[in-house]
């Protein structure tokens, strides 16, 4: 099983007393998301030896998106072996993969919506 560990940025809270503070953390936010930094991403090593992989991150939800870029060679060779997406749930998904000995398939995983 893999978890996010690395959620990037903080969020901005829904109401805050000090309306400037607030506005600032919106806008700061708004800027980070033009700028391309989403809070989407989360890294993510295949299971060694199986032939599945539970991502579990509270922002996948039964109707997301999920994107993965490998960042080893390891994990370039399960992609070309093919990647396929089952089980997307409230919080979770099932990343269905080739078995590899491999200990290093790490990939960059893209959750939208």
């Amino acid at each position: 099983m893999s978890t996010g560990a690395d959620r990037g940025f903080t969020g901005v809270p829904e109401w805050q007393s000090d309306a400037a503070a607030h506005r600032r953390k919106l806008a700061q936010a708004i800027n980070r998301i033009n700028s391309g930094k989403v809070n989407c991403t989360l890294a993510v090593t295949l299971q060694a030896g199986a032939t599945a992989t539970t991502v579990q991150d509270p922002r996948i939800g039964p109707a997301s998106f999920l994107l993965w870029m490998p960042q080893t060679a390891s994990a370039s060779a399960a992609e070309r072996a093919g990647i396929y997406v089952t089980g997307r749930a409230k919080g979770s998904a099932v990343l269905n993969h080739a078995a590899s000995g491999a200990t290093d398939q790490i990939m960059t995983l893209v959750i939208l919506g």
